[in-house]
Formats: structure tokens, sequence, C-alpha cells
């Protein structure tokens, strides 16, 4: 792990500076006057500011990350960060623990052992909240809670047998752990397929990071240009010509092209704007419709969604697997 020091808090802070290093195990320490906005980690990582570099790396951070900076208990930090008061954990490349040194040593979140996460779907956060407050007082839990395209995201410290099955019956729409482990680990020996555009690739590539995604995922397509929709997939041209490429008709033909050619037994399509260029009136910038499919039925959602290209394929795709969990009803079970 590599540590470094912004700003004066290694200086004025020696005490607190070296009661924190005695918490890590790193192997390089570096001291900087000022961040390098061209940044990137190496290895897991540990940013050490001060209250006047601090603003600045939290910005660099939430940039690079294509994330923006909500308060939290006046601390600034990126909104799917996970945080703690004057910490806050990302990952970039590597996981990245940036802390603020004021008075004392926060937690040091990229060191913590463990946590749980927890996907709540077919809720609202308000309602998420209310149902699961009674069990998280009741087992002194004190949960991070955000949503994201859609899903609710709690985060924990570790929480054992009992606890989930008690969340569990409470809000059975619920998956435990990263979603795309729980889809390798639970989908086979079904087999799902992607028509990607706009996300380029990333729902495939994002699913085979995970080992075992082999035995549930045999190949996708992705299918840029609508020559290649066509030819590869089947959708009609007129299709194409009447309803344009990003359209709610094209990704139904998207997805019925994709199981045919894959023989899976679901299909997720993607096709829209992720910008920043290509939008028009009828059809601005972050437009984009997604799709599931099985061999008996189909679903698509109009998105429009609020941010540059790289986040907006993010949460194309993240809105797009929440489609396929709530669709294919492939939730945790604990017996």
């Amino acid at each position: 792990m590599e540590v470094f020091f912004v700003g004066k808090a290694w200086k004025f802070k020696k005490n607190l500076r070296d009661e924190l290093l005695k918490k890590i195990d790193y192997d390089k320490l570096t001291f900087l006057d000022k961040f390098d906005i061209n940044f990137k980690p190496q290895k897991e990582t540990i940013i050490v500011t001060d209250e006047n570099s601090y603003p600045l790396v939290a910005k660099i951070f939430a940039n690079l990350t294509n994330q923006n900076l909500v308060v939290k208990d006046n601390f600034l930090v990126p909104e799917m960060a996970k945080y703690s008061k004057n910490s806050f954990l990302i990952d970039f490349y590597y996981q990245i623990n940036i802390i603020l040194l004021k008075d004392q040593i926060p937690e040091i979140l990229i060191i913590s052992p463990e946590y749980e996460e927890i996907n709540i779907f077919n809720l609202d956060i308000e309602s998420a909240k209310l149902l699961l407050e009674p069990v998280f007082n009741a087992y002194k839990i004190n949960p991070i809670i955000f949503e994201e395209a859609g899903i609710i995201k709690i985060y924990t410290e570790p929480i054992d047998f009992n606890i989930k099955k008690e969340i569990l019956s409470t809000v059975p729409y619920t998956v435990f752990g990263n979603i795309f482990e729980h889809i390798v680990n639970n989908l086979p020996p079904k087999k799902i397929t992607f028509a990607e555009s706009c996300t380029g690739g990333l729902i495939a590539s994002t699913l085979t990071k995970i080992s075992g995604s082999s035995n549930c995922f045999d190949g996708s397509v992705v299918t840029y240009a609508n020559r290649i929709k066509h030819e590869w997939l089947g959708v009609e041209e007129l299709t194409l010509e009447k309803y344009g490429a990003v359209s709610e008709q094209t990704v139904k033909e998207m997805l019925l092209g994709a199981l045919e050619i894959s023989k899976a037994d679901y299909a997720l399509a993607v096709s829209g704007i992720a910008g920043p260029t290509g939008g028009t009136p009828q059809k601005p910038v972050g437009t984009v419709y997604i799709g599931v499919a099985n061999k008996k039925e189909l679903k698509v959602e109009l998105l429009h969604l609020k941010g540059d290209r790289n986040y907006n394929q993010y949460l194309a795709m993240m809105n797009a697997i929440r489609l396929f969990i709530t669709f294919s009803g492939l939730y945790s079970k604990i017996s």
C-alpha cells in the first residue's frame, strides 16, 4: 500500500501522522505540497489531506470517477463512495481512501476487514429506510444508504446469517454482495447474453471480470452502427429508418436477435445517446432504451440520464442489470 500526505497535514499534525502510520501496512510514503491532477495509483492507496487541500482532492476524484460531490456531515464526498466521517473510499484503478486529518484519525476504510453490500430492488429509498430501520436498530447497525440506477445500495459492517434472513423476510427483493458476482453464482445453468450499442461492451466486460462467468455467459455483440444491428441482429431496416436506432422498437428487435444468435435464456439490450454529441431536441443526450427478454416475454424501459459520457454508459449498464434482476427474480435466497 502507498500513502500520500498532501498539503501541510504532515508538518503540523506530526503526532497524528505517526499514529496513523502505525495503523497501516505501507511500503511507500510520499509527501506532496500539491496534488497532481494526473495522479493514477499503482496499488491500493491512502491520501491524507489537510483542510486546504481536501476540497481539491475530493473534486479531482469525483471527476475522475464521473460522480457528483454530495455533502455528508459537512464533508464533501463522491456520491457513490463508501463514507465515514472525514474519510471516504472509492475504486479508481485500485481502492483509494481519501482522509481529512484534523484533530483525530478518522476511520481508515481501506483496511477495514470487510463490509456488507446490500442491494434493494423495487423500492424507493425512503421506503427501504422505513422498512429496514427496525432491523438495523435492533442489531445496532449504522448503514450507509444511497440510490444508484434505481437500486437502493446499503453498506454495513459484516452481518451474519440471522440478520440477512431477517432482512430478506422484510424486503425479499434483495441481493447481497456484488450484483455481477451474484449473477455469476446464481444464474447457471441458465445463460445470459447482451446486445450493446451505446455501452460499447461495458456490460459484457464487467461480467467477465468475475471468475466463473463462463458458466452463465457464452458471448454477446456490440452493434454500434445501424448496418451491424441489421446484419448481425436482424433489426429491420424499416424499423431503423422509421423509429431510429434509439427507440423501443429497435431495442425489442435487438433482444430477439440476440436470443436467436446466442441461444441464451436471457438477453439484455441497450441503445442510446451517451453524449456529449449526438442528441436532438426529440432525443437529447442521455436518452437510453434498455430491454430484457427471455423466450416468452420482453420488457423495455426509457431512461433520461444526466451525466457525462462515461457516467451515462455506467448508469445505462446498471439500469439494465437492475431490469434483468427484477425481470428474472434472481434475488438472494437464504434457507
